[in-house]
């Protein structure tokens, strides 16, 4: 009997590791979620009202990452961008 009991606790070991795993993913608050929309209402206030959504995805993509931009390199940015087609190296130059 006893064996009967043991091959069961051991066949829910890996369900229960699977659930904590589940369980440790999600936030313990909502606090992050709600930063998030205060964050895109500071964003897209009554000038900004006609934005498109991508545009507007970008926008709270870059001030969410804002410690990871500042590391960006905008000279090779610029160009990255113009070297990508022919019309913005006639535009922008060589």
């Amino acid at each position: 009997m006893f064996r009967c009991a043991d091959q069961c606790a051991l066949d829910f070991v890996p369900e229960i590791c699977r659930l904590l795993k589940l369980l440790l993913t999600l936030p313990s608050s909502v606090a992050s979620a709600e930063r998030s929309f205060s964050m895109l209402r500071r964003l897209k206030t009554w000038l900004r009202s006609s934005m498109g959504q991508a545009r507007m995805t970008g926008l709270a993509v870059c001030h969410a990452n804002k410690v990871q931009l500042e590391n960006i390199d905008t000279k090779q940015l610029c160009k990255d961008f113009v070297s990508k087609t022919v019309e913005r190296r006639k535009i922008f130059g060589p």
